[in-house]
């Protein structure tokens, strides 16, 4: 091959790879801009996406007045569970409060200024019919909490008129609750209290003697044609129940009309029947057995 073969094949290859790019800048130019135009349909897609989505001035006040009616319910429903966890972890706290003897059923009554204190206990009283022990769990109100009362604020509520020394000597144990022997049948009520000082109480309650069938009175009803009564030396006498020794009140006809006992060197139990203070002796013997 001659020198002019050789240019005319250089010239043709030439030309050949300049038609070729140019063919691809063109090619390469129509996706870009098919891209571009794909891009742009896309943007406007999405924006219409957008506005369907926001809606009217008046779907979004709708939308806002829902949320806001949805956040209202769910904090009321919020504080209605969180109160209601709260009173059954209070009715807890009340039911496994330690009583000194076993119970049945269990009356919570609040101090207040409403009502007075005897005229509530001798509701319970009067409306039990029940069989069995039911305790009067006395309580107050303090930051919402039920706390129950002290003896000393017990003794100040009743009006109960016993000196401050056997007062001071007795423990914030106590119990004050009504027994029913048979169902539909009358009950009876009960002041069981614990002593610190066993001498210090015992004489304390000899002195009590003086007010205490006055005091017990109104609260227990007591059989005395008496409007208040008035001790002398023939009302109080001993008598033994279960082998222990009793005081017991007579009224004006002679009959027994309330009793208390030291079951022992702890415990001392107010009553105004024989009954009750054999089963209060029966369960207090029961609970203090200690198992083997």
């Amino acid at each position: 091959m001659d020198e002019k073969d050789l240019q005319n094949n250089s010239e043709v290859k030439t030309i050949h790879t300049y038609l070729s790019d140019m063919a691809d800048n063109v090619r390469d130019n129509q996706v870009s801009v098919m891209k571009v135009a794909l891009a742009e349909q896309n943007k406007h897609d999405i924006e219409d996406v957008y506005k369907s989505v926001e809606g009217s001035p008046l779907k979004k006040f709708f939308w806002f007045l829902g949320g806001i009616i949805f956040i209202l319910v769910s904090a009321c429903g919020i504080y209605y569970v969180i109160q209601k966890k709260a009173k059954d972890n209070i009715l807890q706290v009340v039911q496994k409060v330690e009583t000194i003897i076993s119970y049945n059923e269990v009356e919570n009554v609040e101090i207040s200024n409403t009502q007075n204190l005897t005229t509530k206990i001798k509701k319970i009283v009067s409306q039990n019919l029940n069989a069995g022990i039911k305790y009067i769990y006395i309580f107050k109100n303090v930051n919402e909490v039920k706390d129950k009362v002290a003896t000393s604020e017990l003794f100040s509520n009743l009006e109960l008129t016993a000196p401050s020394s056997f007062v001071r000597s007795l423990s914030d144990s106590y119990m004050i609750g009504t027994y029913t022997k048979s169902n539909n049948d009358k009950s009876k009520l009960f002041i069981l209290l614990q002593t610190n000082n066993y001498e210090f109480s015992y004489a304390g309650a000899l002195e009590w003697e003086n007010s205490l069938a006055s005091d017990m009175l109104d609260i227990f009803e007591l059989k005395t044609k008496e409007s208040k009564i008035q001790i002398n030396d023939r009302k109080w006498k001993d008598i033994i129940v279960n082998n222990k020794d009793t005081r017991v009140f007579l009224n004006e006809d002679d009959q027994p009309i309330l009793y208390y006992i030291f079951i022992d060197k702890e415990n001392l139990l107010i009553a105004d029947s024989v009954d009750t203070i054999k089963e209060v002796m029966s369960r207090l013997i029961i609970k203090n057995i200690k198992p083997l």
